[in-house]
């Protein structure tokens, strides 16, 4: 019986040592397996927003939507954050993958990159444009994304009923649209607002950098006639996106089977001394070539451009 137990205690000792000797061997191994475990478990449910009414179904070349929100790459983070702003989700939380070891530092990397977000709010409704597109990392894989909107539900509203008012006043036919109808259109936004030369940036009272200063103020800044004519195109189902550069933004419509620019704000006579429809749908090299001053921009970033 003694010499029994005293087996028993043998294997019972050799089977501790064995597995002691693996985890110290296969520590680190072990340490990972469980991290991704653990990391697993905590892992939230994705929950998709209701999409608003404003978000656009284009198929952009330099901008794609996506429904798969567990991103590999920095060019699905890019699809992310384009996604969330385009259908107008004030916030969403999506969850780095662990396959995706430097996520968390691309995601960083990307929420500093300032042309980017620019980028994209231009090819977004100005409805469902930004004030401030914030990004916080909880933890090592959890990543919040919040929207303050640059336009309240209530100046959306007012806008909207503007704006349909507008192309009935000028006879536009919504199902029929020719190019004497964009001119119409650009022709009333020259002739409505004046250029805001007094413009203080970060006034809480000024309406000039939006719709709203061009439409109801008669007074703007090129953001501001630049978004005006986006809701006009927006309202007519006609493609469009805005180019930014640090100074200067205007409008690009897709019409006649091409992309072409039409800048408002610079046909405006009260801004230059060009005739009024100097920058009326023309194409980029004919951009170019009417001024490198305010329009170089970067083609780069705006595929359909090149």
């Amino acid at each position: 019986m003694n010499r029994t137990k005293t087996l028993v205690c043998i294997v019972i000792f050799l089977c501790f040592s064995i597995i002691f000797y693996i985890f110290c061997v296969k520590f680190d191994e072990i340490c990972d397996y469980l991290t991704n475990v653990i990391t697993d478990l905590t892992r939230g449910e994705i929950i998709i927003p209701e999409t608003k009414l404003y978000s656009k179904d284009y198929e952009f070349k330099t901008v794609k939507k996506t429904m798969d929100f567990v991103p590999m790459n920095m060019d699905d983070l890019r699809e992310i954050y384009y996604t969330v702003l385009n259908n107008g989700w004030e916030s969403f939380t999506f969850y780095c993958p662990r396959e995706y070891v430097t996520c968390a530092e691309d995601v960083k990397t990307l929420a500093n990159e300032s042309e980017f977000i620019s980028v994209i709010n231009n090819y977004v409704s100005p409805y469902n444009s930004y004030k401030k597109y914030n990004t916080l990392i909880i933890g090592e894989n959890e990543i919040l994304l919040t929207v303050e909107k640059l336009y309240t539900t209530e100046e959306i509203e007012a806008l909207k009923f503007e704006v349909n008012k507008i192309i009935t006043a000028l006879e536009i036919d919504k199902n029929n649209i020719v190019q004497k109808d964009i001119r119409k259109i650009h022709d009333f936004l020259t002739k409505l607002v004046s250029y805001d030369d007094e413009y203080v940036e970060g006034d809480p009272v000024t309406t000039s950098n939006k719709a709203n200063g061009a439409l109801f103020n008669n007074i703007a800044l090129c953001s501001g006639y630049t978004d005006a004519f986006a809701l006009f195109m927006d309202e007519l189902g006609i493609e469009n996106f805005k180019v930014s550069t640090d100074n200067h933004v205007w409008n690009v419509i897709y019409f006649n089977e091409q992309w072409l620019h039409v800048d408002v704000t610079w046909d405006d006579d009260e801004v230059n001394d060009k005739t009024t429809h100097y920058f009326f749908l023309i194409d980029t090299a004919e951009l170019l070539e009417k001024d490198l001053t305010d329009h170089s921009f970067n083609q780069e970033l705006y595929l359909e451009l090149k």
